[in-house]
This record gives structure tokens, C-alpha cells and sequence, in this order.
């Protein structure tokens, strides 16, 4: 009796092996070409990558793949959403966003289907090269509809035989397109803007060049070149970009022994402080007239002392120059002049100083005065 009951387990248990094994046969059966794809290196400035797995249906029923999930929103797949008959394939395409993301990294991918335990994974690995970081620029400063990063141009010392560029990032904030003219400039100065027209929150750039070949004397140069903004349906606007640059000797191929027998500038000081000025409550009758403080130059060099320039860019400051050639150990006295009634809240200027001293040509006096 008890063998008789084995049996019928026995029979019981391969009747269901046999179900089970016909079922499995029966069903639809998930397969890919590859579990881990490893993109290698990818550069995050290039964007988006992307790779597409082959999934194949080993089974004999039709594999659907209800839904596909990532482990990172930073990877997004598409698959084949109509059924996958039995041996024959679809596509699962994956796509993996590096911006903001540089390193190595392992993203799973997990489909859900019909087959199996109904989850499936595959994964993505790589490593991402970090792009170039760029300065980000803000627009403090307008023409129209034209935002720019700065409205003046300093350029290093420049040589009469060489030329230097600068460049002004730019930005349309309007909702048209705008273009830029250029007006008068000096033959020395060269200007472009790229693109031509800017639509729409484009940006852009405004590149000068300077030409050292084309001027004719050394020191300070300050220009004023005036920038038309057009926009169609809008009225012209037109303001100045100030360019500025210190036009220098060239002392490359000077000798350690001859700028040793050069002249040599020495400045009795390198601040200029007026100090508090009057205000109209002091009602003092001369608040109107200058206050003037003075500055000696002296040559402590062994040959004749060149000043090319003494000027200052603030048009709030004046000069009254001294000699411009002084010989060795003379001395020369330049004033500096100011408005009280000019100075609203404080100044803070720079005035540059040119000169042919080869160990130190450019020099400068910094003047300061508030209310």
C-alpha cells in the first residue's frame, strides 16, 4: 500500500514536470546581444551617446515588452513596442546624457515583459571626459537690444610692430533679429562681428584689432568707436565702446648693458589722494574752481627720459604736462587737476604714464577723492 502511494506521487510529480516543461517550451523567451555595453571613453561636450541592443525571442509564443526603466534619468531607452514573434528580433536603444555628469558610470536598464520572471536587465558603463570649462558671461551693459560684457577695451602694451586682439561677447535680448554697424574708426583699428545678424537670444562676438604698424606715436591711445544696434520695426540706437592700449618702445633686443646706460623714471609717488572734497552746504565761493595736486618726475637714468604720455582715461581728471624730454637727474613737475562739482560720490582713477624707460615703460598714478 505504502509503494502504491509513492508511485502515484511519483507519477504526480512528472505529470506536472511535464506541464511546467511543455509551458516553458511554449512561451516567449528574452535574449540580448550583449548584458553590459561599455562605451569606453566619451567626451561631455559632445552631448548625447547613444547604443542599440538587439533583443531576440527564443521562445515559441510573441514576447511583448510592456515597459522599459532606467536607473538614472540621465538614460533614456526606446524599444520595440509591437510584439516580438517567436525567433525573431527587436531593438532596444539606449541613451545616455553626459552633460553635467564627467566620471566613470554603471546605469542599469530593466525591461518588463511577458517572458520569464517578466524583468529582464542589461547596463551601460563608461567614462565621461570632462569638458572645457567656459567663462560665463553676464551683459551688464546695453545698446538697444544688444547686451554686452563690457563696453571697454583694454589691450596689453603694444609694440608698433605687432597688432592685438581683443573681443566683447555679445547677446540679443530683444524677440527680432538685430544687426550691428560700425562708424568712424582710425585706420589702426579694425573691427567684426560674428555672426552678422544675431536672432533672438543668440550670442555672439565683437573682435577689434589693433594695427601697431599704422601709428605713428607712442603712448596712451583711448577710442571711442560708435556702435549702431538696427532691429526691424525699432528706432537705431547708437552708443561708443571705448578701445584702449599703451603703444610701447621695443626693447626685445635691447642689451642687459644698454637698458642699463637707458634713462630711468622715477615718480614721487603713486597715489594721488585729494582727500574729502567741499560739498555746496559748505558754501565755500571757489567750489566751482579746480583743486590741482602735482606729481615730479625725475630722471635718475644715464640718457634723455621720453614721456610718450601722461593722461588719464576719466574725463574727470585734467593734466597740465611737464616737459616731455627731461635729461639724467633733472626733474619735471605735471598737475593734476579736479571739479569738486564733478565728483558725485567717490573717484577712483588711473592715470598712465608712457614713457622710453626700458625697465618699465608703463607706470601708473592712481587718484582718489570722495564727498
Amino acid at each position: 500500500m505504502i509503494l502504491d502511494i509513492k508511485k502515484i506521487i511519483c507519477a504526480i510529480v512528472l505529470l506536472f514536470g511535464s506541464i511546467i516543461a511543455g509551458m516553458a517550451q511554449n512561451a516567449p523567451q528574452i535574449s540580448v546581444d550583449q548584458q553590459v555595453f561599455n562605451f569606453g571613453s566619451i567626451e561631455e561636450a559632445k552631448g548625447l551617446t547613444s547604443h542599440v541592443f538587439t533583443i531576440t525571442n527564443s521562445g515559441d509564443k510573441p514576447l511583448v515588452i510592456s515597459r522599459v526603466t532606467a536607473s538614472c534619468g540621465c538614460t533614456r531607452p526606446e524599444w520595440t513596442k509591437e510584439p516580438i514573434a517567436a525567433g525573431k528580433t527587436g531593438i532596444l536603444k539606449v541613451t545616455y546624457n553626459p552633460n553635467g555628469r564627467p566620471g566613470p558610470f554603471y546605469k542599469t536598464i530593466t525591461l518588463y515583459s511577458n517572458a520569464g520572471k517578466g524583468r529582464y536587465n542589461v547596463a551601460i558603463k563608461g567614462n565621461v571626459i570632462p569638458k572645457e570649462l567656459t567663462p560665463e558671461f553676464s551683459y551688464p551693459y546695453a545698446i538697444g537690444n544688444l547686451k554686452l560684457h563690457t563696453k571697454n577695451v583694454l589691450f596689453n602694451n603694444l609694440r608698433q610692430n605687432e597688432s592685438l586682439g581683443e573681443k566683447i561677447s555679445v547677446k540679443n535680448e530683444g524677440k527680432t533679429s538685430i544687426q550691428v554697424e560700425f562708424g568712424k574708426m582710425p585706420d589702426f583699428i579694425i573691427a567684426d562681428m560674428k555672426p552678422t545678424s544675431l536672432k533672438p537670444e543668440e550670442t555672439g562676438e565683437i573682435t577689434f584689432l589693433i594695427d601697431g604698424r599704422k601709428i605713428k606715436h607712442k603712448g596712451r591711445k583711448l577710442v571711442h568707436i560708435p556702435l549702431t544696434v538696427k532691429a526691424a520695426g525699432e528706432k537705431n540706437t547708437t552708443e561708443s565702446v571705448a578701445l584702449a592700449a599703451n603703444v610701447i618702445d621695443d626693447f626685445s633686443k635691447m642689451s642687459a648693458r644698454e637698458k642699463a646706460k637707458g634713462p630711468a623714471i622715477h615718480i614721487s609717488g603713486t597715489l594721488l589722494d585729494f582727500g574729502k572734497l567741499p560739498s555746496k552746504k559748505n558754501k565755500i565761493p571757489f567750489i566751482s574752481s579746480k583743486i590741482t595736486g602735482t606729481v615730479d618726475i625725475t630722471n635718475t637714468g644715464k640718457s634723455n627720459l621720453i614721456i610718450h604720455s601722461f593722461t588719464s582715461d576719466n574725463e574727470l581728471i585734467s593734466i597740465n604736462r611737464g616737459k616731455k624730454e627731461i635729461k639724467p637727474g633733472e626733474t619735471t613737475t605735471y598737475k593734476v587737476s579736479i571739479r569738486p562739482k564733478d565728483v558725485k560720490v567717490r573717484l577712483e582713477a588711473l592715470v598712465n604714464i608712457i614713457s622710453n624707460d626700458p625697465n618699465g615703460p608703463v607706470r601708473l598714478l592712481k587718484v582718489t577723492a570722495h564727498k
